[in-house]
């Protein structure tokens, strides 16, 4: 396993206490204009459906100077800074904030955008964020003092490239096990089930349509990997809902994003 993974600040072997835990978190350090960031998503969206009563998943933005440049690169004024427009999410919750994040990668890697005012608000209501409170947050200072302290964070945590996931379990004598880039869904399985030290009953994921439904927005890459279906199955099953007229097709580069539509 070792061999297989970079991983960082893992215990030794003959060190690691076997004792079953309840809880695992995992620090997620992305690029909101990563690719690999995005596709991650998908992974940590199944290990939060199959896990959910032990994973917790923290968003950490890595403020590394490359990013903090496409975000002013980008950026007009803070109304469109994603950077600070995620650091504004935050502050009315980390569900809110996460789904936030998911629906502007949706919006701006699919089709290659720009970060626009309109993106940025758009996203911030469909994700039920009080729109009129994140617009007063972003024009506060202390979101940079969040940004410099998940920049400690990353610092702390010796990352250096992104997507990076660290996962602690509640011993706190324990140290982080970093894993960086992207790997098959089991490798990530694994860990959890040896930081747990026990075997732990996974949970089955809700009906197709009732999960686009809680996601408003959706990839089929992302149904692919939480469902574990074949390309063909996950287009028939989409196919039916289109044909019920519960969800419709959203413009994209691959045309693989989906809507749920409201009635």
């Amino acid at each position: 396993m070792a061999e297989e993974l970079r991983l960082i600040h893992a215990n030794e072997q003959n060190n690691i206490d076997l004792t079953p835990v309840s809880k695992i978190e995992i620090y997620s350090f992305f690029d909101p204009f990563c690719e690999d960031c995005f596709n991650l998503s998908s992974t940590l969206a199944k290990l939060k459906i199959e896990y959910q009563k032990y994973v917790k998943v923290r968003q950490i933005l890595n403020p590394s100077l490359k990013v903090l440049t496409k975000c002013q690169a980008q950026s007009t004024c803070e109304f469109d800074n994603v950077a600070l427009a995620f650091k504004a999410a935050e502050l009315q919750g980390h569900n809110r904030a996460s789904r936030f994040l998911n629906l502007l990668q949706n919006e701006i890697i699919p089709k290659d955008k720009i970060i626009t005012t309109e993106i940025i608000r758009k996203c911030a209501y469909k994700s039920g964020i009080d729109l009129p409170v994140f617009i007063k947050d972003l024009k506060e200072q202390s979101l940079t003092e969040s940004l410099q302290t998940d920049l400690h964070i990353a610092r702390e945590m010796d990352i250096n490239m992104t997507p990076s996931l660290v996962f602690f379990n509640e011993d706190v004598h324990s140290e982080g096990l970093k894993v960086e880039g992207n790997y098959p869904y089991h490798i990530y399985t694994y860990i959890i089930q040896e930081l747990m030290g026990t075997e732990v009953e996974k949970q089955l994921p809700p009906k197709l349509i009732d999960y686009i439904q809680s996601q408003s927005i959706i990839s089929e890459q992302e149904i692919a990997t939480i469902y574990e279906w074949p390309e063909k199955i996950v287009k028939r099953e989409l196919k039916k809902l289109q044909l019920q007229n519960y969800i419709e097709q959203q413009d994209s580069v691959n045309g693989d994003f989906w809507k749920f539509k409201k009635r």
